[in-house]
């Protein structure tokens, strides 16, 4: 055989090996596709678009591939003004794609701002199943995401989960998602109502669970999420919250051996950001199981246990962990307060009203220390315009946040080492003496009578 023959025999396998899966590097259309599939199913997969949270330039397809699902594909129109009824005017894509929810749902990842129309395929026990054509309107109406939602109970282990629609009010489907702390999958029903309690289905029009969803744990982190879907299989809204059945109340009583006692903490807004609240605590020595607690508004009781929920927040410490921090991404304004355990006790903050809104936390690094005396500085500082004020709490550190004393005035004066105006502490040895040419860190709490902290001042300065 010459060389032009074996040149000729290795093209006509390569050209054979191409056509055997147009794939992606061969452009051939859904329809062929479908054509060599003796069993297809139209309108047979569950899959919806959304846009990436605050970014219109990555859209998520997501799916729900059955037990046994193989060789899944995404295709889109090759042009967006084309049929998308028409197959013909599908080519597939190359996508990555991953497992979310538990490995319940599929979803690839889309880049672009480009709107078009797509759609999800794959082969199940041969037979080749489409979606229905999915509408990617990542500009012209993208995805709101929230946090909105009513979490009542039944009992404390069947919560009711209430929303609202009214930004788009185009969706005609809801799906809901259950999952637990570590994202696995519990359960997943389609509502045409803007409500779904857990777990009945006497609403429910569609639902994805192998078998009966486990009753939920009292106490546990769960993680509740709502798709709502429109006609175009658009995802308008998403809702994400978590939550924990068992309220303060709940709590109380299975504490009820335990002695109740207080505790100190108090809660600001971060500097400059409205939407995230700092809630400050005093762990005193021996404090363990950290708890952060919230009501739906601030119209609730705050004085009644049963209407706090607990919330999994994360805490660090400051002033080289005297205090502690919670962090709450929330612009919302409500009643909370904070939980720990010590020996035989049970330690609750009074309640703290949140106020990110109406009195924002003003910030401040405007005060300079005199020296009526040698290595006693005096700080002196006026309230916001607010004069709400009804306690001023102090911290000194070191520079690198080694913490010195803790001091409450009434007044908006403190000299270092003079406890004369002091109201109450949270140190419990004398402070040391400062170091002429050291440098530190002055920090000052206004805080009102329901606990929110009205003004900060923080300050470093040399010890004179």
């Amino acid at each position: 055989m010459d060389f032009k023959k074996i040149v000729f025999f290795l093209t006509c396998i390569s050209i054979l090996s191409c056509s055997q899966d147009t794939d992606i590097s061969v452009a051939r259309n859904l329809q062929e596709y479908m054509n060599e599939n003796l069993n297809v199913e139209e309108n047979a997969v569950f899959a919806c678009a959304a846009n990436a949270s605050s970014n219109t330039s990555l859209t998520y397809i997501f799916y729900y591939p059955d037990a046994g699902a193989s060789d899944i594909r995404y295709y889109e129109l090759t042009e967006a003004s084309l049929d998308k009824d028409n197959f013909i005017n599908y080519k597939r894509e190359s996508l990555e794609s991953e497992m979310t929810f538990g490995n319940k749902l599929g979803r690839f990842s889309r880049s672009g701002s480009s709107e078009n129309w797509c759609l999800v395929t794959y082969k199940i026990n041969g037979v080749l199943r489409i979606s229905d054509p999915i509408k990617l309107n990542n500009t012209s109406k993208a995805t709101v995401y929230s946090n909105d939602v009513l979490i009542n109970y039944k009992t404390t282990l069947e919560p009711n989960f209430t929303w609202e629609d009214t930004i788009t009010n185009e969706s005609v489907n809801y799906f809901q998602i259950l999952t637990d702390e570590a994202q696995d999958f519990i359960s997943g029903t389609y509502t045409e109502d803007t409500f779904f309690q857990y777990y009945d289905e006497t609403n429910v029009t569609l639902n994805i669970n192998d078998t009966t969803p486990p009753e939920l744990v009292a106490d546990e982190i769960y993680n509740f999420t709502t798709f709502g879907i429109g006609e175009d299989n658009w995802v308008n809204i998403i809702i994400e919250e978590q939550f924990i059945p068992l309220n303060l109340m709940e709590y109380v009583a299975l504490n009820s051996e335990r002695e109740l006692d207080t505790l100190l903490a108090f809660a600001g807004n971060a500097n400059g950001n409205k939407q995230e609240t700092y809630i400050y605590f005093y762990p005193i020595e021996g404090a363990y199981e950290y708890r952060y607690y919230e009501t739906e508004n601030a119209m609730a009781d705050p004085t009644e246990f049963a209407n706090y929920k607990r919330r999994n927040l994360s805490h660090i410490p400051k002033f080289g962990g005297e205090i502690r921090r919670f962090s709450n991404t929330s612009s919302d304004e409500l009643w909370c307060l904070v939980t720990y355990l010590t020996g035989g006790k049970l330690h609750i903050s009074p309640a703290i009203k949140t106020k990110n809104l109406t009195r924002t936390t003003v910030w401040s690094t405007d005060i300079n220390p005199t020296y009526p005396e040698v290595l006693k500085p005096v700080f002196t500082w006026s309230d916001t315009s607010f004069a709400e004020s009804e306690q001023y709490f102090q911290v000194f550190t070191q520079n690198d946040d080694v913490f010195l004393s803790g001091t409450f005035t009434t007044e908006t004066k403190f000299q270092y080492y003079n406890e004369s105006n002091v109201v109450g502490k949270i140190h419990t040895d004398t402070p040391p003496s400062l170091v002429i040419d050291d440098i530190y860190k002055f920090y000052l709490y206004g805080l009102s009578v329901d606990n929110w902290v009205n003004l900060v001042i923080q300050k470093s300065f040399i010890a004179e």
